[in-house]
């Protein structure tokens, strides 16, 4: 399961359990919320950018990976002012096809592994590459290869939502560092690139020459994101906790229960880190208020 509980290792061709489509539609308003901020910073910089490269009356070619049910379209592409064709690039066929798509739509059930054959015969100048929530599901082996296809092929990439493997709740408790500090290792069971992988990508990017903008994207989650929400967003990161060290569920049980009532008063508050990260071929690496 992702680290924000998306479960989005069945869009990167892990092997795993389908991700289910109702926790993908529940999750589009904190998604919605996070990604505001990347709408002052890295969306003009990508719109530049894609300004200068391609020509305005062609279309953009989007290969969205692990698209799920296309909530990375539906959210970006409005606030692209170019003409579009989308690709959604995802190993499972019943998530992919859950809702229906817009017209040219293309699907492809495939992993992300696919990426760089789909690269590679493409117009490099007017195509970019995106994912929502997909990044730290990946072992860091398939994470280095979406890097170098990107690499490779010079292309512009804006990567949502990554989690970045911070948590802050509101108010304090004692167990919060020691079931964090299980939930993230969890996240890196099998190889996954889990809390690292934003670092691990801004690096291999940079290294390879693309200029890279990161903007903090944070889960702000209260009583009025909805408490059945919520409450799954904890039930799920202490089950992954448990499951990397058993020997904490009387804890797990305890804290939950603990943030249930606080979540049921209207006191919790919880801030849940994620970043989006812009990566363009060439050019110095500038940095974003706020971001890393």
């Amino acid at each position: 399961m992702a680290a924000d509980g998306s479960g989005g290792a069945g869009l990167s061709g892990v092997t795993k359990a389908a991700v289910d489509p109702g926790w993908l539609a529940a999750r589009v308003a904190a998604d919605t919320a996070a990604r505001a901020a990347t709408l002052s910073t890295l969306l003009p910089e990508l719109t530049n950018h894609l300004i200068k490269v391609a020509d305005h009356e062609d279309n953009i070619e989007i290969i969205d990976l692990g698209a799920g049910t296309g909530a990375n379209q539906r959210w970006l592409a409005p606030q692209l002012p170019f003409r579009q064709r989308w690709i959604h690039l995802d190993h499972d066929p019943v998530i992919s096809r859950s809702l229906p798509q817009p017209d040219e739509t293309l699907i492809i059930n495939d992993g992300v592994d696919a990426l760089a054959r789909l690269l590679a015969g493409r117009n490099g100048d007017r195509r970019l590459v995106t994912c929502s929530a997909l990044l730290d599901v990946l072992t860091t082996a398939q994470l280095d290869a979406v890097c170098r296809a990107l690499i490779d092929n010079h292309a512009p990439a804006l990567l949502s939502l990554t989690v970045t493997g911070t948590l802050r709740v509101v108010p304090s408790d004692p167990a919060d560092q020691l079931l964090l500090e299980a939930f993230n290792d969890h996240q890196r069971r099998a190889g996954r690139a889990g809390p690292e992988a934003t670092s691990l990508a801004t690096s291999t990017l940079r290294a390879g020459g693309f200029t890279v903008r990161c903007q903090e994207t944070p889960w702000r989650l209260t009583a009025s994101s909805g408490q059945g929400f919520v409450a799954q967003v904890l039930q799920d990161r202490l089950h992954a906790a448990v499951a990397q060290d058993p020997a904490l569920a009387p804890t797990a049980a305890a804290w939950l229960d603990l943030r249930r009532a606080q979540l049921a008063v209207g006191v919790l508050r919880i801030d849940l880190g994620h970043c989006d990260i812009l990566a363009l071929p060439g050019g110095d690496i500038l940095s974003v208020p706020g971001g890393l």
